[in-house]
């Protein structure tokens, strides 16, 4: 008895369909593709449940007749090509006429179509390789909607993601579409609400208020390069030295019009911010590149979601050189605003500059009913003047190389060992006198390991207080839609979040030790760390952004470099540190204190060989 067999054909395509059908996206993108090729300059889109249950497209194209109504669900159908022969010079999006065939083998699909000047329209109605059409009522153009995605393919379904992680890929195909096309309108509708309406813009930095927000759109600045000799220009948009973000999820690369992913382009763009925005940080853009069709190959990804060049080194270079002279001529501009404000009357001399050191953070003993904090320092509310994204430092985000063994010395081994604190140096670090050596502790290191094994310890039950005034925290639609389910893992913490409007969150209470800490930087990294990690199980997912959150408030709450402590406070945190697990580095892995042996000194003044 033969054992190979020939699947039934319906069975083979609900294969074939997982290359180009891996999830709501990429049907999304498909159909938006499909309604640009027709000439469509209105675009709407309705999804329901991350595009699960529901993906229905309207444009105002040119319709189809009843011929191509019936051949367009069939396997490699397509009006773009004739003979791979056409490839090299192709400007449209899909040519493998594999997109509704493969839709249409894992979900119930229902067309409208009507040409211009046809008396009536059509409906067909397509499922596992069952085409029906009749004629029906409906205006010029497509109307295409798909219903219960992969419900015929449950091994397929149950690796969807939530509906929010589903409906934020379907929001940044739109986005990618509208900064590709923004002569287009193109609109966006998820669970019955708009999130998206893009009218035509002439270019993509006016984009950018309606694909992302306002506040966004007013640190984005124009790009625009050429280089003929090589047949390519690149224009768009990106973000100036003061906005970024924490993921490179606000990146959109678009060749020839089409969005592509290609990590090294991705590397030219952030390689151009070296020494701009802080290490860890992304920039959002949106970048064009044209070139000839033939220098580059948009075959190589069954989604064409991948793009290889003939010459990508110059494209590189191009991208990295453009940013580079953007952000420079921004900061020369900043400078010359600067130093135009701040210049001091004609009759001082140019010794006499303006400063801009700010006056160290008075502390205030936490209450000491509250057992948890009370040997916490609180600094007073920050100067708000000035831009955080401007001047915060970067946090590490991988643990220094091992310290040499005779540096990690513990600082005290028992609580009554004799020791004497000197004073701060630089304000910064506590010098403490021991038996042995000397001992160099990082007050802000050292008080970010106490304040995060607090938190770890008693997280569920930390003293919180309501907020006189209210933060309200600006955000995209996108960023507030991910957030809104996962508003548990700050209240959690002691941080009660609600949505306030469109693009904006409300703070109304927060752990004692944040009550005058802005937390606008908090909100943002914790959005980059949902979607870095959304791929990952939900238990480790928890995990990790539990750790990180705890790390990043312990942080913020944290002594600072530059702060003045008096030496009760030196001594008060010096014996906590003793108390503390893990006390030999901060939450990010900096070691929390150095020692300096006494004979090395000896030796360095030359008492001893």
């Amino acid at each position: 008895m033969a054992n190979i067999k020939q699947l039934p054909l319906h069975e083979a395509q609900k294969i074939a369909a997982g290359q180009v059908v891996e999830r709501p996206a990429n049907v999304v993108k498909e159909l938006l593709e499909n309604a640009i090729d027709a000439g469509a300059n209105t675009i709407s889109l309705f999804i329901e449940d991350g595009g699960k249950q529901l993906i229905r497209v309207v444009d105002n194209g040119c319709g189809m007749d009843e011929a191509d109504a019936h051949l367009c669900f069939k396997k490699h159908a397509t009006s773009k090509i004739k003979s791979v022969d056409e490839l090299p010079s192709l400007t449209t999006f899909g040519f493998r006429g594999e997109a509704l065939a493969s839709i249409a083998a894992v979900a119930k699909v229902t067309l409208l179509t009507k040409e211009k000047d046809a008396v009536e329209g059509l409906r067909v109605n397509a499922q596992e390789g069952n085409i029906a059409v009749e004629p029906t009522g409906c205006p010029q153009g497509t109307d295409l909607t798909i219903r219960d995605l992969f419900y015929n393919v449950p091994a397929r379904a149950k690796f969807l993601k939530k509906r929010e992680t589903e409906t934020r890929h379907i929001i940044q195909a739109v986005q990618a579409l509208a900064f590709a096309y923004p002569d287009l309108h193109i609109q966006l509708t998820v669970d019955g609400r708009q999130l998206l309406n893009c009218p035509a813009q002439e270019t993509m930095l006016q984009r950018c208020a309606q694909a992302w927000d306002g506040t966004t759109a007013k640190h984005m600045m124009a790009i625009e390069a050429t280089r003929s000799d090589k047949g390519i220009s690149v224009s768009g948009a990106i973000s100036n030295h003061q906005w970024f973000r924490y993921d490179r999820s606000g990146i959109f690369f678009l060749v020839n019009n089409r969005w592509v992913t290609n990590i090294q382009l991705s590397r030219a763009l952030v390689k151009g911010y070296n020494n701009v925005i802080p290490n860890g940080r992304y920039p959002m853009a949106a970048i064009s590149i044209i070139i000839n069709p033939a220098l580059i190959d948009v075959n190589t990804h069954p989604r064409k979601e991948e793009i290889t060049f003939a010459h990508p080194r110059t494209v590189e270079q191009l991208i990295l050189q453009t940013v580079r002279q953007a952000l420079e001529k921004h900061v020369s501009k900043q400078i010359k605003k600067e130093v135009s404000f701040y210049q001091a009357p004609a009759q001082t001399t140019p010794s006499a500059s303006p400063s801009f050191a700010f006056k160290p953070a008075s502390f205030t003993s936490i209450e000491k009913d509250i057992d948890i904090f009370k040997s916490s320092f609180v600094p007073s509310a920050p100067d708000t003047s000035v831009a955080p994204t401007a001047t915060a430092a970067p946090i590490p985000t991988a643990s220094p190389a091992p310290l040499p063994p005779e540096t990690t010395i513990p600082i005290i081994e028992t609580a009554d060992e004799s020791h004497t604190i000197i004073g701060q140096y630089a304000k910064t670090y506590i010098l403490i006198e021991q038996q042995d050596g000397l001992f160099l502790l990082d007050q802000h290191a050292a008080h970010e390991r106490i304040l995060y094994e607090q938190f770890a310890q008693r997280f569920e039950d930390l003293p919180t207080i309501n907020l006189m005034f209210p933060q309200l925290i600006n955000c995209s639609q996108e960023d507030r839609t991910l957030l809104e389910a996962h508003l548990d893992i700050f209240k959690q913490h002691g941080i009660t979040i609600e949505p306030f409007s469109k693009e904006q969150l409300i703070i109304q209470s927060t752990p004692v030790h944040l009550k005058n800490t802005p937390l606008q930087e908090i909100v943002q990294q914790v959005i980059g760390w949902i979607r870095e990690f959304q791929n990952i199980d939900k238990e480790q997912f928890h995990k990790k952004i539990h750790d990180k959150l705890r790390a990043q408030m312990a942080c913020k709450a944290a002594v600072k470099a530059g702060d003045v402590l008096t030496h009760s406070q030196m001594q008060e945190l010096i014996k906590d540190l003793h108390e503390t697990p893990n006390r030999f580095s901060c939450p990010h892995g900096r070691p929390t204190g150095w020692m300096i042996p006494l004979l090395d000194i000896e030796k360095k003044f030359r008492r001893k060989t």
